[in-house]
């Protein structure tokens, strides 16, 4: 006898109680009958010539959450779900390239970028004609909600199919056609240099920093990007730019003021109010950041800020040498619970410092609040002398409150993030070097089993392959972690890695081995794995004075150079691979690792050698005893 969700009285689990993913087990008690994506519901959605619902989203997603509420868990829209329909539930960050592909579908339809929960309607051969993100459950005065919709698209494909067949037949070939459209190859010199500069100082918000507009997303590919064109050049509106942007950003809501950690994105102009949750991949980049900003500019705030930010990932997001891939804007039943703070219980909180208005000020405590009449602590002006006893009464309060939920997930591309930015970190102080280097065996040993894989569940065995992005940023975590240490197992295994990611090249390079998705050049929630690839092809074949592996960086900076030209700061990772190769890479040979300092130049590697030696991959130009004479050269450059 079928189960009919439609008029259960109790909830039932539906196919995802046995799933892996955090975000699927979210919805495994949801009366809709939910599926893992795979061939099996494929075929039974072309079995019973039903239409597929594909949802895709995570685990500390804010407005995921408000949807499986408000449309997920309401047993009328679930009993029409599952009367006319085959639903799907995919997790994004397991499977990234599955997401990307419906993400570009939604961008094709809309001609703006997604997001998530992702919506997608297709027909039972995969073909879609429907996309939305977030939609209400019922009519309102946006328009139809998703009651109304799916209704809507049922009666749809029960009276006049054909009509929905043209439009997913033409939307497939609409969707191929713009897949396979070759962009011009276009002339990139240095000459792209002023480009940037131009751009930046058009497109950036001059007075709260980022990129004009809300909301407001870190981008900390275009933020390094401008480092290495600060770097060069000495400009000093860029450099005016990356300041405003990484203090505003720091002494703003998007910064956790308290425990350190930024959250992922900012929904006003000001960095004030954001959605609450932590990514790993947000924390380790921004780290990275302040960290080279802090080695210019000496600012000892950006250096506390990237420690704060790296202290927290290991406090709450780290087990077992390896990093969880999250935590949750909600908690507590409401969006930033365990982070805000009601003004009278600081207040009380306060009462025993004399300057207590002083304090309420200076993290920016109303009141009537920032956040729904809550408070999202923010800084202002000069910090009091009794601001760790203030910071410690924080904290006492957070903690009578229940810390937002973990995804356990571990993720092999996020966890190199964070381990290439530990190595950075231990310039500073070793024993973050220790931790690197054992997180990154760890990396190695759990997720690369004969081949390498994406991700796994806490206590689980990993299950999906390695998607391009893993390779890409394990090779450049590899290379790091060589530079830090002269460790020659590092070099090894990344010239292994750096021969099996060609399993991710046929005609083009696609983000998954079995080649349904290409893989393209722009930095969206992280840098492009492309692009970064293209780096680590140039690092490599400098490292390696392996001409094949620097042709083939040419070629996908080639291939990317229609966006380096005409859209530097969204393209920022492939952007840094072309000047890297227009002004040329230098290696400098050393006896033991070196603190790596501040120089005059970005694109500097080390390598072991018996005495000081600068090299291009073509040609040694100086050895010497002395590090000051070769510095002297990367000066006149």
């Amino acid at each position: 006898m079928k189960k009919i969700f439609l008029f259960i009285g109790a909830i039932m689990a539906n196919h995802l109680k046995n799933a892996d993913s955090p975000y699927l087990k979210q919805h495994a008690n949801n009366p809709v009958n939910w599926y893992e994506w795979g061939d099996e519901v494929f075929e039974k959605a072309k079995k019973e010539n039903k239409l597929i619902f594909l949802s895709i989203g995570y685990s500390t997603c804010h407005w995921c959450h408000v949807m499986e509420r408000e449309s997920f868990e309401n047993k009328e829209i679930a009993g029409i779900l599952n009367k006319y329909y085959v639903s799907i539930k995919v997790d994004r960050e397991e499977m990234s390239d599955i997401d990307k592909y419906y993400q570009k579908a939604y961008q094709l339809i809309h001609r703006r970028s997604g997001g998530w929960p992702l919506t997608i309607i297709m027909t039972p051969e995969k073909k879609v004609f429907y996309s939305a993100t977030y939609m209400p459950p019922h009519y309102s005065q946006y328009g139809p909600g998703l009651k109304e919709i799916l209704l809507s698209i049922a009666n749809d494909w029960k009276e006049n199919p054909k009509k929905i067949l043209e439009i997913a037949d033409n939307f497939e070939k609409y969707y191929k056609e713009n897949e396979n459209k070759k962009l011009p190859k276009e002339n990139v010199d240095k000459g792209i240099i002023e480009n940037i500069i131009k751009k930046a100082k058009n497109e950036f918000d001059l007075e709260y920093g980022g990129v004009k507009g809300a909301p407001k997303f870190p981008m900390e590919s275009s933020l390094d990007l401008l480092i290495d064109i600060y770097v060069i050049t000495k400009n000093k509106d860029i450099l005016d730019i990356l300041n405003i942007t990484l203090t505003k950003m720091a002494k703003g809501g998007i910064f956790d003021q308290v425990e350190g950690g930024f959250y992922r994105y900012s929904v006003d102009n000001k960095w004030e109010i954001p959605h609450f949750e932590k990514m790993l991949y947000n924390n380790a980049n921004l780290s990275y950041i302040y960290l080279r900003m802090y080695k210019i500019t000496k600012n000892p705030f950006y250096k506390e800020v990237a420690f704060k930010s790296i202290d927290e990932m290991l406090n709450k997001y780290y087990e077992n040498g390896l990093f969880f891939s999250a935590s949750d804007a909600d908690s507590n039943g409401g969006e930033g619970k365990y982070f805000v703070y009601d003004f009278d219980e600081v207040n009380e909180a306060f009462s025993e410092f004399e300057n207590k208005e002083e304090l309420l000020n200076y993290f920016g405590i109303k009141k009537y609040g920032n956040f729904n009449g809550l408070n999202n602590p923010t800084i202002q002006g000069e910090r009091p002398k009794n601001y760790e006893k203030a910071l410690e009464k924080l904290k006492l309060i957070r903690e009578k409150r229940e810390f937002p939920f973990i995804d356990t997930k571990k993720i092999t591309s996020w966890n190199a993030m964070m381990i290439r930015t530990l190595f950075a970190v231990g310039e500073f102080d070793e024993k973050y070097l220790d931790t690197a280097k054992k997180s990154l065996e760890k990396l190695i040993e759990v997720m690369y089993k004969d081949k390498l894989y994406h991700s796994f569940n806490k206590n689980k065995k990993n299950k999906k392959e390695g998607l391009l992005e893993d390779y890409a940023f394990l090779i450049g975590a590899l290379i790091t972690a060589y530079e830090y240490t002269y460790e020659e197992k590092y070099l090894k295994f990344v010239n292994k890695l750096s021969k099996e990611v060609f399993l991710f090249k046929k005609d083009n390079w696609y983000m998954n081995q079995d080649k349904s998705m290409k893989a393209d050049f722009s930095d969206s929630s992280y840098a492009s794995s492309l692009g970064v690839l293209a780096n680590d092809f140039l690092d490599l074949s400098l490292l390696n004075y392996n001409i094949e592996l620097k042709k083939e960086a040419d070629k996908i900076i080639e291939e990317g150079s229609y966006y380096v030209k005409n859209y530097p700061l969204y393209y920022a990772t492939i952007t840094k691979a072309a000047i890297k190769n227009i002004l040329g890479e230098y290696i400098i040979t050393s006896e033991t690792p070196l603190y790596k300092g501040d120089f005059s130049y970005p694109y500097v590697l080390w390598k072991k050698g018996e005495s000081f030696e600068i090299c291009t991959i073509y040609k040694c130009i100086k050895k010497s005893n002395n590090l000051e004479e070769i510095k002297e050269i990367l000066n006149i450059l």
